[in-house]
């Protein structure tokens, strides 16, 4: 009886499913190309992790080169670059994180307390715009704005007289990490802005309406009732960023660097050994380090965040 049952359950779980597929099958097709793109980068190139534990040759393939073990692991700690890229990737991250994570809330708080529309919806069209740019975009604008004679410098000039001297901004390495941290801003405040805004769009407005029957401003309001209410969209944006640790922008450290640039991170070596160099062995070593750290740190902050506030992924 408890075989029988069990295999009724399945089959109505497996016909609940094929109605939901024919009910829904555009939603689903829609999807399709997603799926697939995601199989294709994210899940097909799994098994070349195992080049990892090989000295790899491109003409033996992955499966007659030899295998090495954990040595390859070993040489990215004894390399003379990792501890300042290393240093440099967790810094960059920390510095972003502190920077980028606050401004889109503050953002979509400010826009949520805008009453005329059409103003509402041009900065919110003008704020995420830009997260539609490719990186090589957004880095040419960067040298376009930030040269010898473009408009930064020629402001410049302007105020402090002809006699000023143009700075060659992209060249000074004091400028590095301020540069990626103001473009990638103005890239992805308006895109985090937007997902906020839907966050506070799903608040009780009754909840505002008791609130400002009580005397409650439109401070007191924001800090006691929609900043709770986006908290749970904020903490997981947080665990998922947390993941990122050893992540950097590739496109854009790589994009940004020049002759008068030394700054290397985790991404950036990888593509120095992987391309230039055709170490793949390496390369893939660093970037199997990096999904390692990635996955306990997830685990690790989703965990804490789960015990302290309830709030988690799964």
């Amino acid at each position: 009886m408890k075989v029988q049952a069990a295999n009724n359950k399945a089959v109505k779980k497996q016909t609940s499913i094929v109605q939901k597929l024919k009910k829904d099958w555009l939603i689903y097709l829609l999807l399709l190309p997603a799926l697939l793109i995601t199989l294709v980068f994210c899940y097909f190139p799994l098994p070349g992790i195992l080049i990892t534990f090989q000295e790899y040759d491109i003409f033996l393939g992955p499966i007659h080169s030899p295998w090495i073990g954990f040595d390859n692991i070993k040489a990215i700690f004894e390399l003379p670059d990792i501890t300042k890229a290393l240093s440099n990737t967790v810094v960059l991250f920390f510095i972003s994180l502190i920077v980028g994570f606050p401004v889109p809330i503050i953002l979509a708080l400010l826009l949520n307390e805008v009453k005329l529309k059409l103003f509402k919806r041009t900065v919110q069209t003008l704020t995420y715009l830009p997260h539609f740019l490719s990186w090589i975009s957004v880095i040419g604008i960067a040298y376009t704005m930030y040269s010898m004679y473009g408009p930064i410098n020629d402001m410049r000039v302007s105020m402090l007289g002809s006699d000023a001297e143009r700075i060659l901004f992209m060249a000074k390495q004091g400028f590095f990490i301020p540069n990626i941290l103001m473009l990638s801003l103005w890239k992805e405040m308006g895109w985090g802005t937007i997902i906020y805004l839907a966050a506070i769009s799903g608040i009780n407005p009754e909840l505002y309406e008791a609130a400002g029957i009580d005397g409650a401003g439109k401070f007191q309001q924001a800090m006691r009732i929609t900043i709770p209410g986006i908290m749970p969209t904020a903490m997981i944006l947080l665990i998922l960023s947390m993941s990122g640790l050893l992540n950097s922008n590739f496109e854009l450290v790589f994009g940004l660097q020049n002759s008068f640039i030394d700054y290397d991170v985790l991404s950036t070596l990888v593509y120095k050994f992987g391309i230039q160099q055709a170490h793949y062995s390496l390369a893939t070593a660093v970037g199997f380090i990096q999904g390692v750290v990635a996955f306990v740190l997830l685990i690790v902050v989703n965990f804490i965040t789960k015990k302290i506030s309830s709030i988690s992924i799964w």
